[in-house]
């Protein structure tokens, strides 16, 4: 291989002929080994703990990179891989933190992270950190809700990255206390398409009703 780059017939190597083929298998798996740890970093998933008060249900919401918030504190972190970054969140469904939700990019390469949120989201209520409040919500679009027909669920919301993070922890026929019925998001969409007529406005799974939409603006999150 070293030939072929510098067309030279000969080096002046010290090393033996195993040295030097060991060296040629090196150059070689080098880009391969490149390639996947740049993959590695920019579809790693974003490792948050979210601690909610006991037996809270509502609206949660996180709000990234605000001035004298909670700093970064990690969890179950292994010489600084694979930890959590733990969120703790107040009696009325908000937190606030110091620190961003990284967006995983790459400058030099220019790849960069479009759905910030690739996973890794654990919730938890304070006395009892054994036990997911719902098991597999791991807050990317593949799993937006509980998928259990009863009990308590978790549900997504369009806000779902950078700089906000929110979801409703609620019980299924509390559901419209928080979301648009059927028909609002109908008007909604027809709205937002007469207002963008050369957009596409994608219908949500879950869209905040004007009651949560008007809590979270009083709160100084919207």
């Amino acid at each position: 291989m070293l030939k072929y780059f510098f067309k030279e017939a000969s080096f002046a190597f010290s090393w033996n002929k195993r040295a030097l083929q060991l060296l040629d298998v090196l150059l070689i798996a080098l880009p391969f080994i490149y390639v996947a740890l740049i993959s590695w970093y920019v579809w790693r998933p974003y490792r948050q703990t979210v601690i909610l008060p006991n037996n809270y249900e509502g609206i949660v919401a996180v709000k990234y990179n605000v001035v004298n918030s909670q700093d970064e504190i990690w969890t179950s972190s292994f010489f600084g891989l694979c930890g959590s970054r733990l969120i703790k969140v107040d009696t009325s469904g908000i937190a606030r933190t110091s620190f961003k939700f990284h967006d995983n990019s790459v400058p030099l390469l220019g790849i960069k992270q479009m759905n910030y949120n690739r996973g890794g989201l654990k919730i938890y209520y304070e006395h009892n950190l054994d036990d997911e409040i719902v098991e597999g919500f791991d807050g990317t679009w593949l799993v937006n809700d509980n998928t259990e027909e009863s009990g308590k669920q978790i549900y997504s919301t369009d806000y779902n990255y950078y700089p906000l993070m929110i979801f409703v922890v609620a019980q299924p026929e509390q559901y419209f206390d928080y979301f648009m019925t059927a028909k609002e998001i109908e008007l909604w969409l027809a709205k937002e398409k007469k207002k963008y007529p050369n957009s596409y406005i994608e219908q949500p799974n879950h869209k905040l009703n004007a009651r949560s939409s008007k809590f979270l603006r009083k709160a100084g999150i919207l």
